[in-house]
């Protein structure tokens, strides 16, 4: 098999995983060539697929997210050589088997913790919930309509309405029958997007969507959960089904001004 249609159908199967996961594919060409380069990137971490022509080797690689976009120090995943006189469809298959095993599960995860964040722990994100209502596409296709329905008719996004109405269902009856790796691909979805969201996009996730799901689907899903978000997660399940009373406002002290001007108006 030529290897530019290798390359293709390799690079094709990680985009597929990686869309899951909220990357976007970044247009880049290689300075070499004859060589092929891809490029993904998320807020935080960025991976490559890389064909050397010379070395007749496939390569994917990592490296962290900057302002600026990658930091260019990048690291090695995976490599297989790829000559495409003598390797098949079936070399190309297993490749993009292994590069997807490389960028998706837990060992992504493992890895994301490894590499140094863009963003402070303090700081908050800033994937809003329209954003991450975008990432469940890649599973429920028909969102694609139904997001648009939305913006048409209301402004702004009414994220947790759309995600209790439209999301939380469909999560709840994929994990009735998904298996293994596709508990845990989802899983990642929401590690992810908790790690980059806004507060509201977090509270979506965890009030709205975690906690509509039953104890079984919950506890199917959360074991690929990162520390984060479980943490987060079983707090907010300690409140499911509950009604917590608002906090009574406490009556604003007044400053030291408005209450120089009171007394001003009572010695007059």
């Amino acid at each position: 098999m030529e290897y530019k249609k290798a390359y293709e159908l390799i690079v094709d199967k990680v985009e597929e995983e990686l869309q899951k996961q909220g990357y976007t594919k970044q247009k880049v060409t290689s300075e070499d060539e004859g060589d092929l380069v891809s490029l993904f990137t998320s807020e935080n971490v960025a991976y490559s697929v890389v064909y050397i022509k010379s070395k007749q080797q496939m390569i994917l690689r990592s490296c962290a997210m900057t302002d600026e976009g990658p930091d260019n120090e990048w690291r090695t995943l995976a490599t297989w050589l790829y000559d495409d006189l003598v390797s098949t469809q079936k070399d190309a298959e297993s490749i993009a088997n292994d590069f997807v095993e490389g960028v998706s599960g837990t060992v992504a995860i493992k890895r994301a913790k490894q590499i140094k964040q863009k963003k402070k722990k303090s700081d908050d994100g800033n994937a809003d919930p329209k954003f991450l209502a975008k990432r469940f596409v890649a599973y429920f296709p028909e969102l694609r309509d139904e997001i648009k329905a939305e913006e048409d008719c209301y402004y702004p996004f009414r994220g947790a309405t759309f995600a209790k109405e439209h999301i939380a269902p469909r999560v709840a009856q994929y994990l009735k029958t998904s298996k293994g790796k596709e508990t845990e691909k989802l899983a990642n979805v929401f590690n992810v997007q908790y790690g980059n969201g806004d507060y509201d996009t977090r509270s979506i996730i965890t009030v709205v969507i975690l906690n509509s799901l039953d104890d079984d689907d919950y506890k199917k899903l959360s074991e690929y959960f990162n520390d984060d978000l479980t943490k987060a997660a079983n707090a907010a399940r300690k409140f499911k089904g509950k009604t917590v009373k608002p906090e009574k406002p406490k009556k604003p002290k007044k400053s030291i001004a408005s209450t120089l001007i009171e007394q001003n108006k009572q010695n007059n």
